[in-house]
C-alpha cells in the first residue's frame, strides 16, 4: 500500500497514527517483486533472487523513516545508490552459491514457485544443484504493523551430506539520511551488552542513522568486509585486518552461520533481522524488545544501556593487563540453543515410516575475570561449553500403496468388460486402505460367425480411474484391446491392459507425486453350458501384469525409488447364469478372492439390442459397484 502526501496536515497526521491492517503486498509497479511496508520501513523483497530490493536500482530498496509517519525520501534509500548489494549465500563444503539484489548474482534459482504473498509476510522459494543433488532454500520476510525492523527466517534443506555447511546474509549499507552522509558509513561489531557475534552495524557519517543485521542464534557470527560474497566470510574484520570491531568506508556488513556433518534430507534454520533506527541504540532497544532476530533469550547479556555511537563505544575499549584470572560462567551473555533434525525413512510393502532426530546443542558462554591488586578490572571472553542432547520428535507414518491400489481397481474392471457392442461405464470403489473413488469409461466390440460356426470377436475400451483417501490421491488411465474366438460354447480370449498411472501422497510434513506406467495381460479359456433357464459357467485365466520403475519428486526426506515389478498370476472361474426371460443374473467365484454379481436387462428389437446391467465385485481388498450400460446393432 502507497502512502500520498495530503494537503491536509489534519489528515495527515491521522494517516500517520493509522496502522496498516497487513504490510504486505505484490509490486504492482514491478511485476514479480513485492513490498513490506508500514509507517517505519519500507522494502522491496526480489521475487527473482529471493533478496531485498526491487532488482538492481529500482525502487524500493530498503527505506526507513524514525518518525513513524510513513513518509519515505527514496534519496534515502539504504540499497538503491551507486551498485546496489544485498544478498545471501551458502557455501557447501568448498563451493559457493550466492544471489542478490544485483541481478549478475543469481546461482541459486527461484523454479520452485513464485514470490508468495501473505499476511504481514512475503517468502520466497528457491532451489539449485550441488553434485547432481537438489537443494532447496526458503526467505520469509515479515514486517510487523509497527516493527522497526524486517524479520528473516531462512531455512535450508540439504540434498546431500556435507561435512560443513555456511549460510551468509550480508548488505552494502549506504545509509544517507541528512547532509554529510554518503556511502561510506562506520561498521561495528556489536554493541553495548550484545556480542560483536550477533550484531554488525553501520552509522552514517552525519546523522548516525544506523542499519544493523542481528540475530540471537548460537551459531552465527558476524563480520565486516571488502563486499565479499562468500557465505562463510563474515567472521572478523577482515577489511583493516587490525583485530577491532570497527572499520569506516564503503564496506559490506553480514552474518555467517555455520553446521557441520549435515545429512541428506537435515533442515537447518537462520533467524536474524534486518534493524533500524536513529542511533545504534534505538535500533537494538526495539530490536530486543521485539524478540527479533529469532527472539532467543538474551536476558544473560544484561541489561542494555545508551553507550553512545556504536564506533565511540568500541574505539574506546582497552586490553588491561592481567594478573589473575579464573574461568566461569558468563552471565552478561546469553546461554544459546542450536538444534538440527535428521530423519531416517524405511518402509513395508504398504507403509512408510520417517523416524526423526533433533539434535540440540546448549552453548554456555564462558569468561575469564582479570583482578588487578584483587580487584576486579575486566572480563575476558574465552571458550565456551558446549552440550548436545539428542532427542526423538516423533516419527511420521503414511501409506505408499496408491499404484498398487489403483492397479488392484483397474485389474478388477478389465477382468469384468464384456465387448459386444458399444457400453457406457461407470464404478465406484471403496478399498479397505482408506481409499475410494470412481471410474469412468466405454468399451467397444463386435463379433462376427464364420461359415463352419466359428465366432471371432474383437474389441477395445478406456478407462479413467480417480481415487483418493488418507490424504492421498491416484489415477489410472487404461487402454485395453481384446481379442477371442468362440466355437461350441468353448470361447478363448486374449486382452492387453496398458495404464498410466500418476499419485500424489502425504506423510507428516511432507509430500510426494510419482508417475509410472504399467500392462496388463491376460488368455483366458470359457466354457458356458446350454440351458433353457440355467448355464453354468466355467474357466481359467492365466496372466501377467508389469509395472515400471519409478522415482517420486518432492520432498526429498520422503521421496522413494520404486523398482521395476513383474507378476505372473492366474485363477479359476465357476458360476453360472439365470436366465429370466428380460432379466438375467450371474454369479461368478474367481479362485483369488473375487466374486461376482451381476444383474442385467435386455431389450432386443429387430436390429438392435439394448441392455443395462450392474455389477457389485467383492475381493480381499475392496468392493467395486459398477453400472453398464450398452446397445448392440445388428448387420
Amino acid at each position: 500500500m502507497k502512502r500520498k502526501l495530503l494537503a491536509s496536515a489534519v489528515l495527515a497526521a491521522l494517516l500517520s497514527t493509522t496502522a496498516l491492517a497487513d504490510t504486505s503486498s505484490m509490486n504492482g509497479s514491478v511485476a514479480g517483486m513485492g513490498i513490506l511496508e508500514n509507517d517505519y520501513v519500507r522494502a522491496g523483497v526480489n521475487g527473482t533472487t529471493g533478496t531485498l530490493g526491487s532488482g538492481g536500482n529500482t525502487s524500493p530498496g530498503l527505506l526507513y523513516d524514525s518518525t513513524g509517519s510513513g513518509t519515505f525520501d527514496t534519496s534515502y534509500d539504504y540499497l538503491t545508490p551507486g551498485s546496489p548489494f544485498d544478498g545471501f549465500s551458502v557455501k557447501v563444503d568448498d563451493t559457493n552459491y550466492t544471489n542478490n539484489n544485483n541481478s549478475n548474482l543469481d546461482t541459486i534459482g527461484d523454479d520452485v514457485g513464485e514470490l508468495t504473498n501473505g499476511t504481514n509476510t512475503l517468502t520466497w522459494n528457491g532451489a539449485w544443484t550441488h553434485d547432481s543433488t537438489v537443494w532447496y532454500l526458503d526467505n520469509t520476510y515479515t514486517l510487523g504493523t509497527t516493527a522497526e525492523h524486517v524479520d528473516i527466517t531462512t531455512t535450508i534443506t540439504a540434498g546431500s551430506d556435507a561435512t560443513s555447511l555456511s549460510f551468509g546474509r550480508f548488505i552494502d549499507p549506504d545509509a544517507r539520511a541528512a547532509a554529510g552522509d554518503s556511502s561510506s558509513t562506520d561498521n561495528v561489531l556489536g554493541y553495548g551488552v550484545i556480542p560483536d557475534t550477533n550484531v554488525a552495524f553501520s552509522e552514517a557519517l552525519a546523522s548516525r542513522y544506523a542499519l544493523g543485521l542481528y540475530s540471537t542464534d548460537s551459531n552465527v557470527d558476524a563480520g565486516i568486509t571488502g563486499w565479499t560474497t562468500d557465505a562463510d566470510s563474515y567472521t572478523e574484520n577482515s577489511v583493516d585486518g587490525d583485530g577491532s570491531n570497527t572499520n569506516t568506508g564503503d564496506n559490506t556488513i553480514g552474518l555467517s552461520w555455520n553446521w557441520s556433518s549435515v545429512s541428506t534430507g537435515d533442515i537447518l534454520t537462520a533467524s536474524y533481522a534486518y534493524i533500524f533506527g536513529p542511533s545504534a541504540f534505538d535500533a537494538a532497544d526495539a530490536a530486543i524488545t521485539a524478540g527479533a532476530g529469532g527472539g532467543g533469550d538474551t536476558s544473560s547479556w544484561g541489561t542494555l544501556e545508551d553507550v553512545g555511537s556504536a564506533t565511540d563505544a568500541a574505539e574506546g575499549t582497552s586490553t588491561p593487563v592481567i594478573t589473575y584470572s579464573d574461568p566461569v560462567v558468563d552471565t552478561d551473555l546469553p546461554v544459546l540453543t542450536q538444534s538440527q533434525t535428521t530423519h531416517d525413512a524405511s518402509e513395508t510393502v504398504t507403509v512408510q515410516t520417517i523416524d526423526r532426530e533433533t539434535t540440540t546443542i546448549v552453548t554456555t558462554p564462558m569468561e575469564i575475570i582479570t583482578y588487578t591488586d584483587g580487584v576486579e578490572t575486566d572480563r575476558t571472553p574465552t571458550d565456551s561449553v558446549a552440550v548436545t542432547t539428542v532427542t526423538d520428535p516423533g516419527s511420521f507414518t503414511g501409506r505408499i500403496d496408491q499404484v498398487a491400489t489403483a492397479q488392484d481397481i483397474t485389474s478388477s474392471a478389465v477382468r469384468g468388460l464384456n465387448f459386444d457392442g458399444i457400453t457406457g461405464i461407470a464404478m465406484n470403489s471403496t478399498m479397505n486402505n482408506g481409499m475410494g473413488g470412481n471410474t469412468r469409461g466405454f468399451q467397444a466390440g463386435a463379433s462376427k460367425e464364420t461359415d463352419n460356426g466359428l465366432t471371432v470377436g474383437l474389441g477395445g475400451a478406456r478407462l479413467n480411474t480417480s481415487i483418493d483417501g488418507n490424504g492421498d490421491t491416484a489415477t489410472a488411465n487404461t487402454n485395453v484391446v481384446a481379442l477371442s474366438v468362440e466355437k461350441n460354447n468353448v470361447e478363448v480370449g486374449v486382452r492387453h491392459a496398458m495404464t498410466d498411472y500418476t499419485t500424489s501422497r502425504t506423510i507428516g510434513d511432507f509430500a510426494n507425486t510419482g508417475s509410472t506406467k504399467g500392462t496388463d495381460t491376460a488368455l483366458s479359456i470359457t466354457y458356458t453350458a446350454e440351458g433353457d433357464k440355467v448355464r453354468p459357467v466355467i474357466g481359467y485365466t492365466r496372466g501377467k501384469r508389469t509395472t515400471d520403475a519409478y522415482t517420486e519428486a518432492g520432498s526429498i526426506q520422503s521421496a522413494r525409488t520404486v523398482a521395476e515389478s513383474s507378476e505372473m498370476y492366474g485363477y479359476a472361474t465357476i458360476g453360472g447364469t439365470v436366465d429370466l426371460g428380460v432379466l438375467n443374473i450371474t454369479a461368478l467365484h474367481h479362485t483369488d478372492g473375487v466374486n461376482d454379481i451381476i444383474v442385467g436387462v435386455e431389450k432386443e428389437t429387430d436390429k438392435v439390442t439394448y441392455n443395462l446391467s450392474a455389477q457389485r465385485s467383492m475381493t480381499d481388498l475392496g468392493d467395486t459397484n459398477s453400472v453398464f450400460a450398452g446397445i448392440q446393432i445388428k448387420f
